[in-house]
């Protein structure tokens, strides 16, 4: 069921154009993110929403009824910020209740996953739930910011909003306490069924939390489906580009198989002519036409490096290269490695760093690598070549 609707949202500061038509639309009892660079409009789409800002033109309808005129506290939203602003004079209970002062909205039955249903009440009730029992007679400088957080977002729940936006709500969180949280409003959703709209510039966030994600880029939606999905299959080369898929070939497909399930794609190599470029087979992908100028998008955890003690089985035989680690670096328990091929080809490859000291790789070590034909995804090139394009801003095409 549709909870929250956006219809051709513009808004402009300055004569410049920040949003640009935004069409959004999020189901109840989910949680949604909104993904992009900084400076996109992400954080704006929010503050319409809420009614701290107004809309040039467009709609916002939440259950069906709309809110353009209403102010903020009639909404029936809760906007969690990346700083907790937590009144500084005022202890933790008092900070949580507060919201109730200001308030208009009433008190709505929620669901458990077990069908019951109950009430929130009460900020005790809420300060169980987010777990901060022990903290009630604390001050904002005497806790953490994990904890703030936590408060933060208690204070929005004790209003029982129809959906909370959140901007940026881990951006000041250490590693452990962003985990925690993050899980913690998993587990919020879960349990509360209530609906959550995320702004974000981490792809972690997005897929560790959203049932659905949409591309905020050039001021409009360029992308929008299930993380996963979206991830694997992005429908223009900026979407790619922007959700880190680093390893963007480019090519001109010569042949097309369906009944094998294959299409053949020749790549061009840097200063060769593309008549000379290796091939590389991916499973068959509908409206592509022999001839075709294509990009071939394939994410670094989707490349295999082949073990050397080991019968590699047919899917990682696929599209296999030699060549050479240029580069390895250490990110967030992975190792980011770069290898050149033979052929002048370069891949970026993410593996477990358990993995990278298993199989004894290291800078300047010849290795296999396998491109699997099912990681294989091909954008059209014609439709993405113009000069605002990231690809063309970052490869200068």
């Amino acid at each position: 069921m549709k909870l929250l609707e956006i219809k051709n949202i513009k808004k402009s500061f300055s004569n410049k154009n920040v949003l640009n038509g935004i069409d959004l639309e999020i189901e109840s009892g989910e949680i949604s993110s909104v993904f992009g660079y900084s400076g996109e409009g992400k954080s704006t789409v929010l503050k319409i929403i809420s009614g701290i800002l107004k809309q040039d033109c467009g709609d916002i309808l939440l259950n069906g009824k709309n809110i353009n005129n209403l102010e903020s506290y009639e909404r029936h939203t809760a906007l969690v910020m990346d700083e907790p602003l937590l009144f500084p004079n005022m202890n933790v209970l008092e900070n949580i209740s507060f919201g109730l002062k200001l308030s208009s909205n009433k008190k709505r039955c929620v669901k458990r996953l077990t069908g019951s249903k109950r009430m929130l009440n009460s900020p005790k009730e809420i300060i169980e739930l987010l777990g901060i029992t022990g903290l009630e007679k604390r001050y904002p400088a005497e806790i953490s910011m994990g904890q703030a957080q936590r408060v933060s977002l208690a204070r929005s729940l004790i209003i029982n909003p129809e959906i909370i936006l959140m901007d940026e709500p881990f951006s000041n969180l250490d590693i452990i306490s962003k985990i925690k949280v993050r899980q913690l409003i998993k587990d919020i959703n879960q349990e509360l069924k209530i609906s959550i709209l995320l702004v974000t510039h981490d792809i972690e966030d997005v897929v560790n939390l959203s049932d659905k994600m949409f591309i905020l880029n050039d001021g409009k939606i360029q992308d929008s489906g299930h993380p996963k999905e979206v991830l694997k299959k992005p429908s223009s080369i900026d979407t790619a580009f922007l959700l880190g898929t680093e390893n963007i070939l480019d090519g001109v497909i010569f042949e097309i198989d369906r009944d094998n399930n294959l299409i053949k794609v020749r790549i061009k190599v840097r200063n060769e002519k593309i008549e000379k470029g290796v091939i590389i087979e991916a499973d068959f992908q509908g409206n592509f036409e022999i001839g075709e100028q294509v990009f071939l998008a394939i994410r670094p955890e989707e490349i295999i490096i082949l073990r050397e003690d080991r019968q590699a089985s047919k899917p990682v035989r696929e599209n296999r290269f030699t060549g050479k680690i240029i580069s390895s670096i250490f990110t967030s328990r992975m190792m980011e490695i770069t290898v050149k091929s033979e052929d002048n080809l370069e891949f970026k490859v993410l593996i477990p760093f358990h993995a990278y000291e298993v199989m004894n790789l290291f800078e300047g070590k010849t290795v296999n690598v396998s491109l699997k034909k099912s990681s294989i995804h091909l954008i059209k090139k014609k439709k993405y070549l113009g000069h605002n394009s990231d690809y063309n801003r970052y490869y200068k095409l």
